[in-house]
């Protein structure tokens, strides 16, 4: 049987290993903002959570297509536009 809490702001303690120059820079920016470490984490995890892995995915492989042939032009399309008068009206 599982009972559910339904409190709204119901947290949890948690512990875990980071890099300490990157705490130290966290601690920084908090206290810059006037933020909670706790709430920056949740922002963060908030974030994550919500990125949609299917649009990832879109992204990598649209980075990939481009950086392999930039703008999918064939080498007569860039001669074309390169000889164009940008002046012409």
């Amino acid at each position: 049987m599982t009972t559910k809490i339904k409190h709204k702001n119901k947290k949890v303690k948690i512990g875990t290993v980071i890099d300490s120059e990157l705490l130290q820079k966290v601690k920084e920016r908090a206290v810059r903002d006037g933020r909670t470490i706790s709430d920056i984490i949740q922002d963060a995890l908030r974030n994550y959570n919500e990125l949609d892995h299917q649009d990832i995915k879109l992204r990598v492989e649209a980075a990939r297509r481009f950086c392999s042939r930039p703008f999918n032009l064939s080498r007569a399309e860039i001669e074309e536009i390169m000889d164009e008068d940008i002046y012409e009206v």
